[in-house]
């Protein structure tokens, strides 16, 4: 290995480094604890779930399973069977659900509108609004 290729290699690896570090900061500063998570099968809003106290809307009541207030626990429909939405916090992650991988669960919990949760098997995707971030606002990023 010659000495450009050291230097190539860290240029990118330092270039990487600030892109991460800028896309984790875009999210910390978009996150909503006073926001909605918007619950939705096969592209219909089922569930609203308010990211200030946990509480729920049932908007489709054919996919919504279960709403369990008191632990702040929701089962949704999904293709492969149910998944299961868990409030902590002031955010949203899937605790539990049916795929191959079980990525959706893996994921991680939100409550930014920049890191939608997306489970492509049961054609769930939950994601963030809140009316502080609007991403149609010509100045969404620099709120």
């Amino acid at each position: 290995m010659s000495k450009k290729d050291i230097i190539l290699i860290s240029i990118i690896f330092v270039f990487s480094l600030a892109s991460l570090i800028t896309v984790i900061i875009f999210q910390q500063r978009t996150a909503a604890v006073d926001g909605t998570a918007i619950v939705r099968y096969r592209g219909i809003e089922i569930l609203h779930i308010s990211l200030e106290d946990g509480s729920a809307s049932v908007l489709h009541e054919d996919y919504v399973l279960e709403v369990d207030t008191q632990n702040h626990i929701y089962k949704v429909q999904g293709d492969l069977g149910e998944v299961v939405i868990q409030y902590r916090d002031h955010k949203v992650s899937v605790i539990e659900e049916t795929s191959p991988q079980n990525i959706c669960q893996h994921q991680g919990e939100t409550n930014s509108p920049l890191q939608p949760l997306t489970c492509l098997p049961n054609d769930v995707v939950i994601t963030i609004h809140s009316d502080r971030f609007d991403p149609d606002d010509d100045d969404a990023i620099i709120q």
